[in-house]
This record gives structure tokens, C-alpha cells and sequence, in this order.
């Protein structure tokens, strides 16, 4: 009997532990399970978006990513512009009114680009731009400025590391500028012009050339650098060629891989002494952008851009023009 108890007593305990061994494999399978796909969709190099190192990068329109790939995109935004304030009436000294107003500004832009080889791609953009006064005292002083064309150019790899990217870019641009300008024809009207005009169209082409740099930070964060100059017409006939310049640079914060959360964001300013819609050749354009976007596609993202503009029009009183608005953005890698 103590036999026979003894060999159920270790019967017992090898059929416990075959039970423990068991559940134990299949937590480790079920974590396993669990687990396995979450590190396979969290690696970079399954992405067509723009990554190095562990970092997939979200940038914005005005500062483009450094990275040869292809791409289209479009883009659709609208902005405004409150308590826009002009110099006051005067006639025969006595000042009759102080004039403020409002600006509607809108914006459509396509663009795409095709990686030809691993390190120098081809692009090509369509954009449109508009602003108009939304009242009498804006559209009499601004009147309607509308500005649409086409960019052409190359993007190549110049160098290129674990962590950092550095790419040149080359663009001509030819873009015509439709103006109507209600004050101006008043004057000339006024003055006694020969046929005065109450619209204007006014090609603009110009040259740019720049470089483009991208540093992985770490898996969460990420660093893009711009700088380009130009050369080439400007919007008034009056003004002979000049040189221009533009400068921007862009964080941006992968929620998906510090918190596992398909979002990510971008926070970039860029400073251009040519603004695209400028009353004055004397403008400093200053364009910030929040961009919040769904990144849960390896290939695709849906971005929303949160914008603040901002003109200081030095010759026109030294004023600062501030205007606000948002911005939808589809992207797509292939």
C-alpha cells in the first residue's frame, strides 16, 4: 500500500509540474503572440516613409524632408487675417477715419516626386495661392492677388550615415502673379495716366538651389535643417532681379514609437525674404506650422497643420501683418 500510495504521490507531482510546464509554455507562446507583431510593425524598415537609423520622420510643407524617395502630395489650406489696420483718411489735414479690415488668404498645392535612382530624384509641383480683402477698406487698399505656376526640380544624395542625411536641391520656378489693384488705378486715374490698368499679370521666374538635412535624434525624435537661396524676377516690374534667401528647421515626435499611438508630430518655422503674396520688396515672410498626423501607415499619412504667418512689411509703416489658419494634407510613399 505505501508503494502503491508513493507511486501516486509522484504520479501527482509529475502530472502538477506537466500542468505548470504547460500553462507556462503558453503564456510564453501567448506574449509571444502578442509581442511579435507589435516589434514587426514598429521597425522602420518595413516603412516607405522617410526613416534612418530607428526613426521614422514626420516633416511639413515648408520644410520638405531630406530624403530621395517618391511621393505625391496634396495640399489644402485656408488662412485669415484679423485687425488689419491702414493709414487713416486724411483730407486737408483732418483725419477722417482709421481703416481696418480683414484678409482671407487660400492655397492649393500638388506635388510629386520619383526617385530615378537610389540617390537623385525628380519633382515637379502645381500651387495656387490667393488673397483677397474680405472688406471695402482691405480690397481697396490690397485689391486681389492671385499667384499660380509650377516648380521643376532635382533632389540628390550627398551623404548619408546611420543617424544623419544631407541632400542639395535644385529648382526653377515660373509663377504668374495676377494682380488687380483698385488703389493704384484710382492714382493713375487721379494723375492722368495713359491707359491705366485695373489688373496686372506679372510672370515671375526664378532659380533655387539649397540643401536639406535630417538627423535621427533617437527612435522618438527627429531634426530637419533647411537652407536655399534664389535668384531670378520678382512681382514688380519696377525691380530689377535679385538674390533671395529662405531658412527653416522642424522637430518632430513619433507618439507610435514612444507610446505605441499611430500619431505623430511636427513643429517647424521657416523665415523667407520673398514671401509667395508680398505687397513690399522689403518683406520678411516668418511661417510657423503644427503639423498633427495619423501615422499608422507604412506608406501613407493624413496631416493636419495648425499655421501662423507672419509679414513684417517695412516699407509700409513697419506694420506686421499676423494671420492664422489650418492646412489638410494628404501623403503617400510608394
Amino acid at each position: 500500500m505505501r508503494t502503491s500510495n508513493g507511486h501516486e504521490h509522484e504520479h501527482e507531482r509529475d502530472g502538477r509540474a506537466a500542468l505548470w510546464g504547460a500553462a507556462v509554455l503558453t503564456a510564453m507562446a501567448a506574449a509571444a503572440g502578442f509581442s511579435a507583431p507589435a516589434r514587426a510593425q514598429a521597425q522602420p524598415q518595413d516603412m516607405q516613409r522617410p526613416h534612418l537609423a530607428d526613426h521614422v520622420f514626420l516633416t511639413t510643407n515648408i520644410v520638405p524632408d531630406a530624403f530621395v524617395n517618391t511621393y505625391v502630395r496634396s495640399s489644402l489650406g485656408v488662412a485669415r487675417t484679423l485687425n488689419l489696420d491702414y493709414p487713416a483718411l486724411v483730407v486737408h489735414g483732418d483725419t477722417l477715419a482709421t481703416l481696418s479690415a480683414e484678409q482671407v488668404s487660400a492655397i492649393l498645392e500638388f506635388e510629386y516626386q520619383n526617385a530615378v535612382k537610389d540617390w537623385i530624384a525628380v519633382r515637379a509641383k502645381v500651387e495656387v495661392i490667393g488673397r483677397l480683402g474680405t472688406q471695402l477698406a482691405s480690397l481697396v487698399e490690397e485689391g486681389v492677388t492671385v499667384a499660380s505656376g509650377f516648380d521643376f526640380g532635382w533632389q540628390a544624395r550627398l551623404h548619408e550615415s546611420r543617424s544623419t542625411m544631407l541632400c542639395g536641391t535644385l529648382d526653377v520656378s515660373n509663377r504668374t502673379y495676377s494682380i488687380i489693384d483698385p488703389r493704384q488705378f484710382a492714382e493713375d486715374v487721379a494723375a492722368g495716366v495713359p491707359n491705366p490698368q485695373l489688373t496686372d499679370d506679372v510672370p515671375v521666374v526664378r532659380s533655387r538651389g539649397g540643401a536639406r538635412f535630417a538627423w535621427a535624434v533617437n527612435r522618438p525624435f527627429g531634426i530637419t535643417l533647411l537652407t536655399e537661396g534664389s535668384y531670378g524676377e520678382t512681382p514688380w516690374r519696377s525691380q530689377s532681379n535679385t538674390w533671395e534667401y529662405s531658412l527653416g528647421a522642424s522637430v518632430d515626435f513619433d507618439a507610435g514609437a514612444a507610446w505605441g499611438i499611430p500619431v505623430g508630430a511636427a513643429l517647424a518655422y521657416r523665415q523667407t525674404s520673398l514671401p509667395d503674396l508680398s505687397t513690399s520688396s522689403k518683406d520678411i515672410g516668418r511661417s510657423t506650422i503644427l503639423r498633427v498626423a495619423y501615422t499608422g501607415e507604412r506608406d501613407f499619412i493624413i496631416g493636419v497643420d495648425f499655421m501662423g504667418l507672419f509679414n513684417s512689411e517695412e516699407a509700409q509703416n513697419n506694420r506686421t501683418i499676423v494671420s492664422g489658419g489650418g492646412t489638410l494634407t494628404l501623403l503617400y510613399y510608394f
